[in-house]
């Protein structure tokens, strides 16, 4: 017994004599590797620490090139630049590569916050956001999501050129707000608004918001819209105590300024009803010759309000012989599997003119009902034709509601909050969003192959089909 623990007292002892050894070649080793720089491929903490400050110090400097720049080329921002900054790279941005979309940050610091969202804390203080009607939840404030979509986007759009990396955004893109509101700034300054706009003028603000190249203000209107980033719009109802009542259709065409476009009333016939659109808001002063001008067309009903077709203002082929002019266009067929009303929210499919890449419209002019969308809906005759759908929402057993992320677009539950997509494409890749924000208000975005007035005529359709439920 006392040999073995000799023995192992003695193992002990050349165990620790070894570390010592090793510990002394390595101390050796790592100061000559100091005396020459090549402490990083002996240490990685070291390393990795000496990186972090490398990459703040680079950050810091390249930032602090921008500030130089931007006050060399006199460009102010609403915000304060410092702060433009701080959240430009909080979107993902990278400067000085991105400087041209600096504007996106500093209008999403001046946004209001979307109604209905409160923030609060966690107990360790991790700051989240609830929706007080969908109790959504988000670790994200509830517009950081729109205004990264908006930079990947528009850096999408850029990617075409070479970059100019130091070139500074111009003054008008500076105080950008929308698509369109660059080519406003000037217009704005001087308290011009849409109203007061020259039709030259509205029609340039028209095309860059909608991304066509139309020459009447009518064809911009009624032909698809061809932008990257939705056009965003609402819908105001005017309730009546008999009758249908009426429908107003805005576009925004800046942050603080929006352009009437149509108005839509309802009229009951035998065989269901129809939605007359117009561009005329004033009913009463409306006389018989300027009713036929403002007249845009018309989206008629089946009798169970579930089948919806929009026509434009040519000629019912039924009437061909009595009525000279071309043929009327189809531009929407709306087929709805089962009412708003219903629990389970209304499936439906809806079917439109494809567009090309230069944003036109497939012609549909049918001469017999076999030619119509809804029957070349109904037999998958889709050649020059798109169908969606609405994108379907998650039933939550809490809140005892289905739910969908609006972004900030609806901020009251209703079953006529909407999102449709692509049939076969990507359900997140949305080219309709109707979503309630007031009573009687509606946010309306749209996309191709949607126009404003196939926007408006679905709003309608949507009003329709749900007609006593919200």
């Amino acid at each position: 017994a006392a040999a073995a623990a000799a023995a192992a007292a003695e193992a002990e002892l050349l165990k620790a004599q070894k570390e010592k050894e090793e510990e002394e070649a390595l101390r050796k080793v790592q100061e000559e590797a100091l005396a020459t720089g090549e402490v990083a491929a002996l240490d990685p903490a070291i390393d990795e620490e000496e990186q972090q400050r490398i990459n703040i110090e680079e950050e810091e400097r390249l930032r602090t090139q921008v500030l130089e720049q931007l006050a060399q080329d006199g460009v102010q921002y609403r915000s304060a630049t410092e702060d433009v900054l701080e959240y430009a790279v909080y979107l993902g941005m990278i400067l000085p590569d991105d400087v041209e979309l600096l504007y996106i940050a500093d209008e999403a610091l001046q946004a209001d916050d979307p109604e209905g969202w409160e923030q609060y804390e966690t107990p360790n203080g991790e700051v989240y956001y609830v929706h007080e009607v969908t109790k959504q939840r988000s670790w994200q404030h509830p517009l950081d999501y729109q205004y990264q979509q908006m930079y990947l986007e528009k850096k999408a759009e850029l990617q075409g050129r070479a970059p100019n990396h130091l070139a500074s955004p111009t003054k008008k893109e500076a105080g950008g707000g929308s698509t369109a509101e660059p080519l406003l700034n000037d217009m704005l300054a001087g308290g011009m608004t849409s109203s007061t706009l020259t039709d030259e003028q509205l029609r340039k603000v028209l095309q860059t918001l909608l991304g066509t190249s139309h020459g009447d203000l009518r064809t911009l209107l009624t032909e698809p819209a061809n932008c990257k980033l939705p056009v965003r719009c609402f819908v105001l109802r005017h309730k009546a105590r008999m009758g249908g009542g009426r429908f107003d259709f805005f576009m925004s065409i800046s942050k603080n300024d929006d352009m009437y476009c149509f108005s839509a009333k309802k009229h009951s016939v035998a065989k269901g009803c129809y939605y007359s659109i117009s561009l005329d808001q004033d009913d009463q002063k409306r006389s018989k010759a300027t009713e036929e001008k403002s007249f845009i067309g018309k989206v008629r009903s089946d009798r169970k309000s579930l089948e919806y077709t929009l026509y434009d203002d040519g000629v019912n082929p039924d009437e061909k012989k009595k009525e000279k002019g071309p043929l009327r266009r189809e531009l929407l067929y709306v087929n709805f599997l089962n009412s708003l009303r219903n629990r389970n929210p209304g499936a439906m499919q809806v079917t439109a003119p494809s567009t090309d890449d230069k944003g036109n419209a497939t012609m549909v002019r049918p001469q017999t009902d076999k030619e119509a969308l809804a029957e070349r809906s109904k037999r998958g005759d889709m050649n020059g034709l798109v169908m969606l759908k609405n994108r379907e929402p998650k039933w939550n057993p809490v809140s005892n509601m289905y739910q969908l992320d609006f972004h900030g677009r609806a901020t009251m539950a209703s079953c006529k909050n909407i999102q449709l997509h692509a049939k076969d494409g990507d359900p997140a890749s949305v080219n309709f969003l109707m979503g309630k924000v007031e009573e009687n208000k509606f946010n309306v975005d749209f996309k191709g192959p949607f126009s404003c007035v196939q926007a408006f005529a679905f709003a309608l359709i949507v009003f329709d089909n749900s007609s006593g439920a919200f």
